[in-house]
């Protein structure tokens, strides 16, 4: 990964005590979807709603100001998934690999700590 991009998912540097950077703390979507027999209950954005919803209620304790996801090369996933802020890891994938999508926490959606009495 270049150096611009090591720092833009970093947030500040592409290098951490003179070595480069190669691992990021990152919060995992796994398994995001849901049961056919719903199909009418709960739209897609729904689910991304109350997923966002609850990581960012919890981003304090997880650290990390990426998220990312797996899916299927679907248009309409592809499409949903960028609607909430995510984008397409740009690498070399293999035939059926699922796509890599992530997603970069702004400033204002990262809720700090509070100090609890």
């Amino acid at each position: 990964m270049s150096g611009n991009k090591t720092k833009y998912l970093d947030g500040f540097s592409s290098k951490r005590k003179g070595k480069i950077i190669t691992e990021f703390p990152t919060i995992l979507i796994g398994q995001l979807g849901k049961n056919d027999l719903y199909e009418d209950c709960i739209t897609g954005s729904e689910v991304m709603h109350y997923c966002l919803a609850t990581l960012l209620r919890g981003q304090a304790r997880l650290g990390g100001r990426i998220i990312l996801l797996e899916c299927k090369d679907i248009p309409y996933l592809i499409k949903l998934y960028e609607g909430f802020g995510f984008q397409k890891l740009e690498k070399d994938y293999e035939e059926d690999e699922l796509l890599e999508m992530i997603k970069i926490l702004q400033e204002e959606e990262i809720i700090e700590k509070k100090n609890h009495h």
